[in-house]
């Protein structure tokens, strides 16, 4: 085409370099910035690009950092009792020691043997998630922080085939550091682990649930986190309207109504993954 210009074989350009990372532009361009990947202007040309050599490189390189569990088998299942110990040391590393104590773990599985859950490679644990049906009025409490987890009352917490719609609680989710982090001197918990710990949930949540009787009305939880405000951002939930007492910027009450999480092109896109699997 006539006027379009041009770029040395060797090169992509900004556009291609995006969509072969897989990265926004801003975050491109913050790699550009930091030094993560170069322009380069060749002699006697105006327009620059980003050697493919280079590019291609650090995707097979972050993708080698990122993805340590690609190859490998994990399951998801109820825990154990012999999983708790786990359970507990991981909450507590990824939250800064603010972990639900085992004893009150324990008082959750036997109230409602549904309500924890793991994800295991092979005898570790690296993720977790646990949830339940409570009653509104301990619900809020939780919401607006008059209760912590631990403070849940075990009698609050309601059997699973409750009769619906319900409102269902999500108490915690954790998953390990992710090694690259740790390397960096600065652990941050693992996206990778932390999708197929989503993943799972989502299974959980549309399919299993309802499968044991369980007619979820809203999803609810509290995001007191960098990870779990991710994370409930990532199940489409939105801060609760008209709450205030607990609300920070680093601790976010929020909830979404099952019918606006099945909507959401998130959870459909999970759908039509889970129905091919």
């Amino acid at each position: 085409m006539a006027g379009k210009k041009r770029i040395p074989s060797g090169l992509y350009t900004a556009s291609e370099a995006i969509k072969i990372i897989g990265v926004s532009p801003s975050t491109f361009y913050k790699l550009v910035n930091t030094g993560k990947i170069n322009r380069v202007i060749p002699e006697g040309k105006r327009e620059g690009g980003y050697r493919k050599q280079e590019v291609n490189l650090y995707v097979r390189n972050r993708k080698a950092m990122n993805a340590p569990y690609e190859m490998v088998t994990l399951d998801f299942g109820l825990a154990l009792a012999e999983d708790l110990p786990q359970v507990f040391d991981l909450v507590s590393r990824v939250s800064d020691g603010h972990a639900v104590p085992e004893v009150v773990l324990k008082a959750w599985i036997r109230k409602n043997p549904q309500s924890v859950y793991v994800l295991r490679h092979k005898d570790e644990v690296v993720g977790y998630v646990s949830g339940f049906v409570l009653p509104m009025e301990t619900l809020m409490l939780r919401m607006d922080g008059t209760r912590l987890n631990a403070e849940i009352p075990i009698d609050d917490i309601l059997p699973i085939d409750t009769p619906g719609p319900v409102p269902f609680y999500i108490a915690e989710m954790a998953v390990k550091f992710s090694q690259e982090s740790i390397r960096r001197g600065k652990p941050v918990p693992s996206a990778q682990l932390g999708k197929i710990l989503f993943e799972h949930t989502f299974n959980l949540i549309a399919k299993d649930l309802p499968k044991q009787g369980c007619m979820i009305g809203e999803l609810y939880a509290v995001g007191s986190s960098d990870f779990g405000i991710k994370m409930c951002k990532r199940l489409g939930m939105h801060p609760i309207e008209g709450l205030t007492k607990g609300v920070r910027a680093d601790r976010m009450p929020c909830k979404i109504s099952i019918n606006e999480a099945m909507q959401s092109l998130l959870f459909n896109r999970m759908s039509n993954r889970s129905k091919a699997a």
